[in-house]
Parts: C-alpha cells; sequence; structure tokens
C-alpha cells in the first residue's frame, strides 16, 4: 500500500479546484491520499475503481471520494472532461468535539474513521435533485476569477455539497445518531497526514502521536513506515521542506518567518534540512524561482 500513499503538498488553501480535458487512454492507477476530492464528470465516460467497485462514470454525473479510500481511473470515450474539487474537512481532534466544523464535516470523518460503507458514485438522476452540479460550477469560477472573498466563497460551495450529499446517504439508511455511538477517541495513522498537515508550526513529537493513534511507539513505527514508506519523523520532516519550498515561491518572508511557520526549531536547522532535499540553499532556491 505504502507506494500507492499519495501527498499533495499543492492545496495552497483549504481547497483546490482543478479542471482538464482527457483523451482515450488516459488513466491514473491506484492510489489513496488523506483529502477529500470530489469529481464532476462534464463530458465522456471514464471506468474507475473505487474500493473493490468498479464503475462508469457519465457526463452529469458525481464521484466522492473519502480520505483513505483506494481509487483509480481510466478515460473510455475518446474526449472526457471533469471538473474536481480537493479539500481537507479539518484535524480529528475537531472531529471529537465538533468545535470548528460544520456538521457535513464533521459527519464526513466519522465515517472515514469508521470505514462507513456509503455510496461513492451518484447518478444523473440524483444529482439533478440537488445543488451539487451548480455549486461545482461556481467553485470553479471563483477559483478562477479569484475576486475578493473567493476562499469563503468555495467553502460555502463545498459546505452545500456536502449537505447535498449527505442527506442521499441519510435516505438511504445512513443514521448519524448510530454513528455517534460507535466512533472512540484518538486518531486512526490513515489519518495523520492531514493532521500533520494542519499542525505542521507546531511541535510534532513521534510519541505524542503514538499516543493519540492509542498505539506503542513501536507498533505505531511499524505501522506507519508500512503504510507511507519512510519513519514518521522522516515524513514530517519531507513535508516541512516541501512547505518551505512552496513559502519561498509564493511570499517574501524572510528565513526566520518561514522556519517558523514550518515548524523547524531555528533556521539553521531548516535550511540544513532544505539543502538536503533540494541541493541548494533556501536561497539559492528562491533565486532560481
Amino acid at each position: 500500500m505504502t507506494d500507492k500513499f499519495e501527498y499533495s503538498d499543492v492545496l495552497d488553501h483549504r481547497y483546490e479546484c482543478f479542471t482538464g480535458n482527457y483523451t482515450e487512454g488516459y488513466e491514473i492507477g491506484l492510489h489513496w491520499h488523506y483529502f477529500m476530492e470530489i469529481l464532476l464528470m462534464i463530458k465522456g465516460e471514464m471506468e474507475m475503481q473505487i474500493g473493490n467497485s468498479t464503475i462508469t462514470a457519465k457526463a452529469g454525473e458525481v464521484i466522492v471520494l473519502l480520505p483513505s479510500v483506494m481509487h483509480s481511473l481510466k478515460i473510455v470515450s475518446e474526449n472526457a472532461q471533469y471538473y474536481g474539487i480537493k479539500f481537507k474537512p479539518g484535524n480529528q481532534y475537531e472531529q471529537q468535539t465538533g468545535k470548528g466544523m460544520k456538521w457535513t464535516e464533521l459527519a464526513l470523518f466519522k465515517m472515514a474513521v469508521t470505514e462507513k460503507k456509503v455510496r461513492a458514485h451518484f447518478p444523473v438522476s440524483m444529482v439533478r435533485k440537488t445543488n451539487i452540479r451548480y455549486m461545482m460550477n461556481l467553485a470553479m469560477e471563483e477559483m478562477q476569477t479569484q475576486d475578493s472573498g473567493y476562499i469563503s466563497t468555495i467553502s460555502a460551495a463545498v459546505h452545500i455539497i456536502l449537505t447535498d450529499i449527505i442527506r442521499i446517504w441519510q435516505k438511504e439508511g445512513l443514521s448519524l445518531e448510530s454513528l455517534e455511538t460507535k466512533v472512540t477517541g484518538g486518531l486512526s495513522v490513515e489519518a495523520l497526514p492531514a493532521y500533520i498537515d494542519e499542525n505542521i508550526s507546531e511541535e510534532l513529537r513521534v510519541e505524542e502521536l503514538a499516543k493519540i493513534c492509542n498505539l506503542s511507539y513501536s507498533g505505531f513505527s511499524k505501522k506507519f513506515i508500512t503504510m507511507f514508506g519512510r519513519p514518521c519523523r522522516k515524513y514530517i520532516e519531507l513535508i516541512r521542506v516541501r512547505k518551505v519550498a512552496r513559502l519561498l515561491k509564493d511570499t517574501s518572508d524572510d528565513l526566520n518567518t518561514i522556519s517558523q511557520e514550518t515548524g523547524f526549531s531555528d533556521t539553521s536547522h531548516m535550511i540544513r534540512c532544505f539543502k538536503k532535499e533540494y541541493g541548494v540553499t533556501p536561497k539559492k532556491y528562491r533565486d532560481k524561482e
């Protein structure tokens, strides 16, 4: 499973909206990621494997991919286009109390943690009765124009989409009340990338992360390496230097500020780690960009 995990550090904001035109035969192999993804087919068809199921998504249909769900896709028509939204619904600590989260996000994360079986493929007949298509188009337009307040508008659109999705799940038998008794304290190891990403500016100790996951240090370390291909400490360092690279490119912040924002103990440590990963110092990397 390790080589199929996708870490994405392109979520400059909480939301990323994307689109593209694809020709027959284009495919993305089996993989999974810690963020959530919603797809709307605009034209054409694509085959998708989602968990153990295979579906064909057609124009006007919606696909919902919860965090840590294995999936792949292949375009099977001459031309195809789909819209997509990627986002991090919030960290698992917020899930415990509901503080800072909308009830839709709270429910989604509870379902992800409990591996609740819910519909991922929404046919046109279902989508037509919701606001999903309109809100997906609105989110795409807002991301393209990036007018004042566009992130807030995208956030509102996503919450409306999630509300419509959960209402469909409820009609098909999902009970949010029953989930309340099934979710126990602590994080799953699969959910840690989202937690680490949300808290990267803080001190993240492997011992504490193991406790959060209700695992012994040795058990946690073995499971983390199995899932993500590297020790937890090295994973955290990788995420930090990737965020440093993004801040160097997208901001004019000085190195001291960037080191604080990315959780490094000091600027010298950040420079050493960055050079080891990118082969150049942060200053040279910024000059090159």
